[in-house]
């Protein structure tokens, strides 16, 4: 079929609790990138948690949406084109837009949406993996207070001792409509991101540390709804994204970029990169620094993303601002 949502509970109808706006229709998606297969095989498992579900989050109806079937079959991203780009106003509504992506899309959010305040699911967690180093990231955007107060209560709670450290990185100055996200087609939304992984694999710890984050976020949006939800901290640590650099292209025809990632920058996503210090290195060896045009000292993120080789996902690497960002 060309859309299908898998719906794992049922809850209990209820009205506003305390004032508190009830948060009752929850979609986890994966396979949005169809080479991404922990967050498939998440879908998988709670397919067959039903039951404990029922009893963990009574108020919450949590569905699952496998996004892009064709491409998981086929162990590819994207078939036509990356779904996790198909999901702004525009793109939704250009019917010149031809492909599986573009009309998966308008599936999605038919299903989902529409997009905005009205939309028919309240939440959606859109699950992914990264090949770069880039621990557990919670992917939230300045429109969504609710993803951001998630976010909190997720780092307040992550467990030190974890194999993949907890960050939240925000998205600043787009709105909704210009959101190009597949998350971004419910009321609220929100991404979570564990690596480094290779793609077309599964690891038992990315598998975990994923789950341990979206257990943390239902769990908040069941107290949410119970009224009994902390009080988010005044301010939490953010990576606010700045853009991206790319790299240099590589000849005609040819997948390889012209530069790579110098070696001084591989796996040190989130740490801080100067103005002048190496980036990329070039095919005849000449290296080519940060020329500082998105900030003095950035933090570079998804280093050497295997995806970002796809010009139409974005190549180069990203970069970062690291703030205090204030919590509603």
């Amino acid at each position: 079929p060309m859309f299908a949502l898998s719906v794992l509970l049922s809850s209990t109808a209820l009205s506003d609790v305390g004032g508190v706006q009830q948060l009752k229709r929850v979609v986890v998606s994966g396979g949005t990138h169809g080479n991404e297969y922990t967050g498939v095989y998440v879908l998988q498992r709670l397919d067959t948690r039903k039951e404990q579900l029922v009893g963990t989050y009574p108020s919450l109806q949590i569905e699952t949406l496998l996004a892009n079937p064709k491409a998981h079959a086929l162990n590819r991203r994207f078939i036509d084109a990356d779904l996790n780009r198909m999901f702004t106003d525009e793109a939704l509504g250009d019917l010149t837009l031809d492909g599986y992506e573009p009309n998966r899309a308008k599936a999605i959010s038919a299903a989902l949406g529409p997009k905005g305040p009205r939309a028919a699911v309240d939440v959606c967690i859109d699950l992914h993996t990264t090949t770069s180093n880039m621990g557990c990231t919670i992917i939230v955007d300045e429109w969504c207070p609710l993803a951001q107060r998630v976010a909190a209560y997720i780092s307040q709670r992550w467990e030190p001792a974890r194999s993949h450290k907890l960050r939240v990185m925000l998205h600043e100055g787009v709105s909704q409509v210009e959101t190009p996200y597949l998350s971004s087609v419910a009321r609220h939304g929100l991404q979570i991101e564990v690596g480094p992984t290779p793609q077309g694999l599964l690891r038992a710890d990315v598998v975990d540390s994923t789950e341990r984050a979206l257990q943390l976020a239902l769990e908040y949006l069941e107290r949410h709804n119970r009224g009994c939800a902390p009080a988010p901290p005044p301010s939490m640590p953010v990576f606010v994204d700045r853009g991206k650099i790319a790299w240099a292209r590589g000849a005609v025809g040819s997948f390889l970029p012209g530069s790579i990632v110098h070696t001084g920058v591989q796996d040190r996503d989130f740490l801080p990169l100067r103005k002048g210090e190496a980036l990329f290195e070039q095919l005849d060896g000449t290296v080519v620094p940060y020329d500082g045009s998105l900030g003095e000292v950035v933090y570079p993120i998804f280093i050497n993303e295997a995806a970002y080789y796809y010009a139409q996902s974005g190549t180069g690497v990203g970069m970062t601002e690291c703030i205090d960002w204030p919590l509603c």
